[in-house]
């Protein structure tokens, strides 16, 4: 099959010729892709976050547990109804996958600046284990475990800096 890569080179590059590379070569610094997509700032900071699926599913799993208005604790007023507001739930997962950092998410969601300064302040609430003001935006002893989960992921990519 034309169309498919072989297991050692896995990655197709976009476009109407099949041209695979090998996962190595994804954001090394030297496009390989006629294009240069496998040095794209959004895939090689997509390459280091959770596949968005595994945030979607997470999301989901979020608002299914404690409610459609529950991530408005984290990301404000636009969160309502299960991030409709924003976008819905794949594309705010898809802002936190190819965001290099927050502010860049902010913008790719169109943030206003006190719901992004919000979210920076819960962000540093998470690093700095400050329960006091975790519980300060309502969020209960036992919901902590699943925010300082999803955000440390995020932290530990690069995206506060």
């Amino acid at each position: 099959d034309n169309d498919r890569c072989h297991p050692t080179r896995p990655f197709r590059c976009p476009g109407d010729e099949t041209i695979c590379i090998s996962i190595q070569y994804l954001c090394d610094g030297a496009p390989d892709c006629p294009d240069g997509y496998d040095e794209d700032h959004r895939l090689c900071t997509a390459a280091k976050r959770p596949p968005v699926e595994e945030t979607a599913n997470f999301l989901q799993t979020l608002l299914a547990n404690h409610g459609p208005n529950y991530l408005e604790k984290l990301f404000g007023d636009k969160a309502r109804d299960a991030l409709e507001p924003l976008g819905g739930i794949q594309k705010v997962a898809v802002a936190l996958s190819e965001s290099e950092t927050l502010e860049d998410f902010g913008i790719a969601l169109h943030l206003m600046r006190t719901d992004l300064d919000h979210l920076r302040n819960v962000f540093r609430a998470v690093a700095t284990d400050d329960v006091g003001m975790l519980k300060s935006l309502g969020i209960r002893d036992s919901e902590l475990a699943d925010v300082k989960f999803f955000l440390d992921k995020l932290v530990s990519t690069g995206f506060m800096e």
